[in-house]
């Protein structure tokens, strides 16, 4: 049975994919690198509610993978601190940023795993465009986020 779409709805429909489609195209990219199978979810989650686009690597070798050679545009780098030091961690998003065509004016924030209550909350920028933050909770990584990589 054929269902007959008057001519005004198919435009609306039309009309609706378009900006669907531009929406997601205008909505700013991170790549996220982190080898936490019980977190990676959750940010996923929180990542695409607040209106990003994500891309996922489990590990730095996932993670280069995924980028060598691939031409792939991303606004913000943004990786979970485990398992190594946040210099290690920041120099593998360096390297992240080398594998696509992202210049160094695109941001790598480095999430970082264990602290102390002095850095509880604090967002310390490492280089140009290079940050650490010390999560006090989910509103921060969403503001730094918006600051580095506004959704509009």
């Amino acid at each position: 049975m054929k269902r007959f779409i008057p001519s005004f709805s198919r435009h609306i429909v039309s009309l609706a994919t378009k900006e669907m489609n531009q929406l997601l195209t205008l909505s700013p990219r991170i790549f996220v690198l982190d080898s936490d199978d019980d977190a990676r979810p959750l940010l996923k989650h929180n990542l695409q509610t607040w209106g990003y686009l994500v891309t996922l690597a489990l590990d730095e070798v996932d993670a280069l993978e995924r980028t060598q050679g691939k031409g792939d545009r991303f606004n913000l780098i943004l990786i979970s601190q485990v398992g190594k030091t946040i210099d290690q961690w920041m120099a593998i998003g360096q390297k992240i940023r080398q594998n696509t065509v992202l210049d160094s004016r695109t941001p790598i924030i480095v999430m970082a795993e264990r602290y102390g209550a002095d850095l509880e909350g604090q967002n310390i920028q490492m280089g140009d465009n290079e940050y650490v933050t010390y999560l006090e909770d989910g509103q921060q990584l969403k503001r730094i986020l918006q600051q580095l990589c506004p959704v509009y």
